[in-house]
């Protein structure tokens, strides 16, 4: 596997910076403006600045506000969707932290619901108790306008989109520069920064069928891992169990927060049947509920289920989910009448870059937070609206950790120079990809084996070959290898993975085993190699 996937030469323009940021979500911007205002930054946007994953988020944000909750009750849990796989440790910084940076949310102009005054507070599957702050059912909208809203108006941050980051620069494990795609030119730029802070989202698109945008295409795990950075837990992917399912739309979310406020699945007959899967029924850990959905659709040899809740009023509905409100109406659903079609789609990868408290990768100067990073809070399974609240806690500790060490630190002044290798091979990646998205959908999906991900493993195994001869010349080639990468990765660990844990479900080994308490770290050379180390 190539270290390097472009070429560079000393003509390159070059862009120097103090802190480079890869991606415009939530992460990503609350990290820019939590560090201090005598720094550079300068945050890129693979697309335009506002499509990011935190965009489209629904439900809300996690934290510990009603008189009967504490954060002993948000991280206990945590630990309990997590199926004992999450850091104890880290999810207490989590629950801890999780006030005061809402505080700076609210301070930054972030409206969220209030009720009397006070902030509202809904409850979602897995929680304990109702501690989901939310705006509408566009949370995740409102925050990042804010945010990008608040940096333009910072002078110490650029916001630069259509830049499309490739590969970063490391010396003797130190990160150096950043290669970067610009779109609207064709050219690459190389920036040179003291700090860098991936926070470029997950992988969605390695699916066929995923509520993920276009965007998410493993960019930051896969350049991570080609520095030498370790990815870990990169099998668990987190299914969300309530997708519309329409002819016209099989991507777009129907909150969790929907059956928080009590709405009931249904199969294809009109009939109820969470409660014959667990006692939690429609607020069952989203692993459980999505892998319920997939048993009923095969029983029922159905496509889809069906989330009612048509005994709701239809003031209040169009007022609490106006967004999705008006997306089923548009599609010929009316929700205060119909039931709502639906069926479990890839989310969320809980695995990711591994790091520390501070948000510190094992290559030096080089941060990651938001999905692209595993920081070992999700475990096998997250617990519904914390990965919004993970963004903002380690953003910020990132941001503290850099304010306070930057003065230390000095741009390099090097020339650096990479040879292109690559033979300009001219078939079109979106037949590539699409073999890609299809084993992964059909072959590493809810339900897993050892014949499945085999064959999962063959397909990704020849593309990479053919990827193998490919210059990278276009993003979209570059965005292939990413993909066949960070597939390659999730196979593999699913593979070595030898029970049922959380999201992580085998039809051959479908029960947990103790012996498998452990993460499974996956760095280039033992991927390479088809070896595995083990942390406990």
């Amino acid at each position: 596997m190539k270290r390097y996937i472009v070429g560079i030469d000393e003509n390159i323009e070059t862009v120097c910076t103090d802190v480079l940021i890869i991606g415009s979500g939530i992460a990503g911007v609350y990290t820019a403006l939590c560090i201090s205002e005598n720094v550079d930054v300068t945050i890129l946007a693979k697309e335009e600045i506002d499509i990011s994953n935190s965009a489209l988020a629904q439900g809300g944000i996690a934290v510990s506000l009603g008189e009967e909750d504490s954060p002993k009750f948000h991280l206990d849990d945590t630990l309990f969707a997590g199926a004992g796989l999450s850091d104890r440790e880290m999810v207490w910084h989590l629950v801890n932290e999780a006030k005061d940076n809402i505080k700076n949310l609210v301070d930054l102009g972030v409206r969220f619901d209030m009720t009397g005054g006070v902030l509202d507070l809904t409850k979602e599957a897995a929680h304990s108790q109702r501690r989901i702050i939310h705006a509408k059912d566009f949370t995740g909208k409102e925050v990042c306008d804010k945010l990008i809203a608040s940096s333009k108006k910072r002078k110490n941050i650029k916001l630069l989109e259509k830049m499309y980051a490739i590969d970063i620069i490391i010396e003797e494990n130190k990160c150096k520069a950043t290669i970067v795609l610009d779109q609207k030119t064709g050219k690459k730029i190389l920036f040179k920064s003291k700090y860098v802070v991936c926070a470029s989202g997950g992988f969605g698109q390695l699916y066929e069928v995923t509520s993920n945008p276009i965007i998410a295409t493993g960019d930051g795990m896969a350049m991570a891992y080609r520095a030498g950075a370790t990815l870990t837990d990169m099998e668990f992917v987190q299914f969300h169990p309530t997708v519309l399912y329409h002819k016209k739309d099989k991507s777009f979310l129907i909150s969790e927060a929907v059956r928080g406020e009590g709405a009931v699945l249904r199969n294809c007959f009109g009939e109820r049947f969470m409660h014959n899967y667990d006692e939690l029924k429609e607020l069952a850990p989203r692993d459980v509920v999505a892998r319920s959905i997939f048993k009923e659709m095969e029983k029922t040899q159905s496509e889809c289920v069906y989330l009612d809740i048509s005994f709701k009023d239809r003031e209040y509905l169009e007022k609490r989910f106006p967004k999705i409100f008006a997306t089923c109406l548009n599609l010929g659903i009316d929700i205060s009448k119909d039931y709502i079609p639906v069926a479990p789609a890839e989310h969320y990868c809980m695995g990711g870059i591994k790091t520390d408290m501070s948000g510190k990768t094992q290559i030096k100067n080089f941060y990651a937070c938001g999905e692209v990073a595993c920081t070992g809070i999700h475990g096998a399974n997250r617990l519904a609206s914390n990965s919004l609240l993970e963004g903002l806690v380690f953003g910020k500790r990132i941001a503290n950790d850099i304010s306070m060490n930057h003065l230390k630190e000095k741009l390099d002044d090097k020339q650096y120079i990479i040879d292109d290798k690559g033979d300009n091979y001219s078939q079109p990646v979106s037949e590539v990809e699409k073999r890609i998205k299809k084993a992964m959908n059909s072959k590493v999906g809810i339900v897993r084996n050892e014949s499945g991900l085999l064959q999962a493993k063959q397909v990704i195994d020849k593309t990479l070959q053919v990827l193998d001869q490919y210059k990278f010349d276009s993003m979209a080639q570059i965005q292939t290898i990413n993909m066949a990468t960070i597939a390659k990765i999730v196979v593999a660990a699913a593979l070595k993975r030898t029970e049922s844990r959380g999201a992580h479900f085998r039809s051959d080994f479908d029960q947990p085993d103790d012996q498998w308490m452990i993460h499974i770290d996956n760095t280039r050379k033992e991927i390479d190699d088809e070896t595995f180390e083990f942390n406990d």
